[in-house]
């Protein structure tokens, strides 16, 4: 497993048939480089849209990171990818749980080894999201991968399938989402993780926390008559801080 275009070099240019490979593989590199700016596209889309009628899924207020690969796999190198994905998980949300950001790697590792093990399809696209806290945020993870079958026999030996990804890490509008929702789908994804029963609870327990602080920091203050704050008043449908 490794950058497609690494694989260049490995093919001899002074022969016709080393060259026209060394062209194939330029060309799948560039494939899976348009792939990933495309995914960047769609995700910057879908992100914008979020939590609309079109688009029910959580809100953000802005993409904090984001990472891109471009990989060429071989047989024995699937499980890699996922490993190599969540890497990546861990080093832009460090301020994660440990065993939260374990959880959401083990699922994404998961799922890419599923998706890019099949061998049912010859070309494949895949995309998911993921909600964490992080600190005092709630952060929302989207991942898009795509892969292409490898036709051509002379370059087979080397790589078997052209690989993109895209992680982007946003910041979860706490202010148009109801705890409710959030909890719906951070209990489901938290089940997911094979957590102990405890380790779900006391995640919960922080993301309530979280939540209700953002909810207290924004809410309306009472003024007295010469501007002085008296008080910050209860949301509706919530008891007084």
């Amino acid at each position: 497993m490794g950058a497609i275009r690494k694989l260049i070099d490995d093919f001899d240019s002074s022969k016709e048939q080393g060259q026209m490979q060394r062209e194939l593989v330029e060309n799948l590199a560039r494939l899976a480089e348009s792939k990933a700016e495309f995914f960047e596209l769609q995700i910057s889309t879908n992100l914008r849209t979020a939590g609309s009628p079109d688009n029910q899924t959580v809100p953000v207020e802005a993409v904090l990171n984001s990472e891109t690969y471009t990989h060429a796999i071989a047989s024995d190198s699937v499980s890699k990818i996922g490993d190599s994905v969540s890497s990546a998980l861990k080093s832009f949300c460090s301020g994660g749980k440990d065993e939260i950001l374990t959880g959401v790697g083990n699922l994404i590792t998961d799922a890419l080894t599923v998706f890019l093990g099949s061998g049912g399809a010859s070309t494949g696209t895949k995309k998911q999201y993921y909600v964490l806290t992080e600190g005092w945020s709630v952060v929302r993870v989207d991942l898009m991968a795509w892969y292409l079958e490898v036709q051509a026999q002379s370059i087979r030996s080397t790589m078997q399938k052209a690989s993109a990804f895209v992680v982007v890490k946003s910041a979860v509008d706490l202010s148009k989402i109801r705890f409710n929702t959030f909890l719906n789908i951070y209990r489901g994804q938290l089940a997911l993780m094979k957590l102990k029963d405890d380790q779900i609870n006391t995640a919960l327990d922080e993301a309530r926390t979280i939540y209700d602080r953002f909810q207290r920091s924004n809410a309306p203050a009472v003024t007295g008559p010469h501007g002085s704050v008296l008080a910050v008043s209860s949301l509706p449908g919530k008891p007084q801080a």
